[in-house]
C-alpha cells in the first residue's frame, strides 16, 4: 500500500490508515458462526508508526484479530513475547494486556478487526470440532496463552486479495460501495478463520486448548442423554470416535472437566432417569430398571442405594 496515502486514524491518532478508511472504521456487521454471532465493531488498517510502537500496554473489552501484511516486530501479550512477521495472524482475547513494537527498518502494516462473540447455548459443530468455524474461533479466544500463527503463502494471497478489493471499493466509492465492503469483510473473516485452521501449529493448539476439553465434555453429556436407554448400550469407544479422540484420552478429558469417567456419567444419567420414573409411581422397580437402561435389576438397586442413600422400592412407596 502506498504510504503517501496514509493519514492519522480518528480512533487512534498514533495509527496511520489509508485515506478514506476513516469513513468505514466504525462499521458494524453481524456474522453468523453456526448458532453464535460474531459482532464486528470496527475495522482498522494501520501502519505502526513510532508513536504506536511506544504506546503503553493496554487491554480492551472486545476481542481483536491482527493480520500483519508487512513488516515484523514483537507482540507482547500478558508478559509473553512473540515474534511477528509478514503473514502472521494473531487473535488477542478481550481483557489481555498487549503491546507491539516494530523491528528496525520497515514499519509493520497491520489489519485489525475488533469484535465480540455472542455465544449460543448450544453449539452445533456439524462434524468434528476442528471442522467448525465457531470451534476454531472460540478455541483461539479461550486458550490459556494467545499466540501468532504463520499463514501459508496461498492463504496470505487470498487475504491480501480480499483486502485489495476493500481498498478499491473504498477509493472508488461507487453506488453500493458500502454494501460491497461489508460483503468483502464477511469474506475476509471467513478467509482468516480458514487460513488459521490450516496454519502450522494450529492442530496442536486445538488438541490442547482447555475450551475444546469443555466442549468435548458437553458433547459427551449430550450424547449420553440422547442414548441413555439405547440397546445395545452406548460404549466409550463409540463416543470417543464421535468426538474425534481416543477412548483413554476422552476419559481423561471427562475426569478433568466433570470429575467423572464416561461410565460414571452414563450411570448417573440412568439413575436420574430411574428416580424420575419412580416418583411418577406408574412402574415397579424392575420395569423402571429396564426403562432406564439397566439389564440387571439387582445391580440397579445397589447402585441406586449407593448414590441416593435409600432403595428404589422406598422411593416407589413414597412417590
Amino acid at each position: 500500500m502506498d504510504s503517501t496515502k496514509l493519514i492519522p486514524s480518528p480512533l487512534n491518532p498514533d495509527w496511520l490508515i489509508p485515506e478514506g478508511w476513516e469513513h468505514i472504521l466504525g462499521v458494524k456487521i453481524d456474522y453468523r458462526l453456526g448458532n453464535s454471532i460474531l459482532h464486528l465493531l470496527r475495522v482498522q488498517f494501520h501502519q505502526h508508526a513510532r508513536l504506536a510502537d511506544l504506546t503503553e500496554r493496554h487491554a480492551h473489552p472486545w476481542h481483536q484479530m491482527l493480520y500483519y501484511q508487512r513488516g515484523s516486530g514483537k507482540l507482547e501479550v500478558e508478559k509473553r513475547t512473540y515474534e511477528v512477521s509478514k503473514g502472521s495472524i494473531f487473535f488477542v482475547p478481550a481483557g489481555r494486556r498487549h503491546v507491539f513494537q516494530s523491528d528496525s527498518g520497515e514499519n509493520a502494516v497491520c489489519l485489525a478487526l475488533d469484535f465480540q462473540v455472542i455465544p449460543s447455548k448450544a453449539i452445533d459443530l456439524g462434524g468434528l470440532p476442528m471442522q467448525s468455524e465457531v470451534a476454531v474461533l472460540l478455541s483461539l479466544l479461550h486458550s490459556k496463552h494467545a499466540k501468532p500463527f504463520p499463514l501459508r503463502p496461498y492463504d496470505q494471497r487470498l487475504i491480501d486479495g480480499c483486502i485489495e478489493l476493500i481498498v478499491a471499493e473504498n477509493e472508488k466509492r461507487e453506488v453500493g460501495f458500502a454494501s460491497m465492503i461489508q460483503s468483502h469483510l464477511l469474506r475476509l473473516i471467513a478467509l482468516c478463520l480458514r487460513a488459521t485452521q490450516r496454519a502450522t501449529g494450529f492442530g496442536e493448539h486445538f488438541r490442547h486448548t482447555s475450551w475444546r476439553y469443555h466442549l468435548v465434555a458437553e458433547r459427551v453429556t449430550s450424547i449420553i442423554r440422547a442414548n441413555t436407554t439405547r440397546v445395545p448400550g452406548l460404549t466409550l469407544r463409540e463416543v470417543a470416535r464421535l468426538c474425534g479422540t481416543s477412548h483413554n484420552h476422552l476419559n481423561r478429558i471427562l475426569k478433568k472437566e466433570t470429575s467423572h469417567t464416561f461410565h460414571q456419567l452414563l450411570l448417573q444419567e440412568r439413575l436420574e432417569r430411574a428416580r424420575a420414573l419412580l416418583q411418577q409411581g406408574k412402574l415397579n422397580c424392575t420395569e423402571v430398571a429396564l426403562e432406564s437402561g439397566f439389564n440387571d435389576s439387582n445391580y440397579f438397586s445397589r447402585a441406586f442405594r449407593k448414590t441416593y442413600g435409600y432403595s428404589p422400592s422406598e422411593l416407589g412407596r413414597t412417590g
